[in-house]
């Protein structure tokens, strides 16, 4: 006679898992936008940036980019953005989709 679990165990088990995904997710997503950041040299005040994208970015990357500050142009997977935010950079840097951020001096 084979024993059988109790469902909430099954429940807690895969309510656990999901959990663990997302914080691994999210840490993985503030490490990476440490790291490009720390690269940059990002200060405290508003800069100029290009972010480089590991792709074409398309209408929704545009979007969000252009929440972040005044972006100016795209050649390829290069952005260029204008008066961007420092802790809205670093928000915007854990999207796993931005490859780097390089300081602009602008136009």
């Amino acid at each position: 006679m084979t024993q059988r679990r109790h469902p909430l165990l099954q429940t807690a088990a895969a309510t656990l898992a999901v959990i663990v995904t997302i914080g691994a997710w999210t840490a993985w997503g503030r490490m990476h936008a440490a790291g490009l950041l720390s690269a940059a040299g990002v200060g405290a005040a508003k800069g100029h940036y290009v972010l480089t994208l590991t792709f074409a970015p398309e209408g929704f990357h545009v979007t969000r980019l252009q929440a972040i500050g005044r972006l100016i142009e795209v050649h390829g997977a290069d952005v260029f953005l204008m008066d961007v935010d420092p802790v809205a950079l670093r928000d915007a840097a854990t999207a796993y989709w931005i490859k780097e951020v390089r300081p602009w001096p602008g136009r």
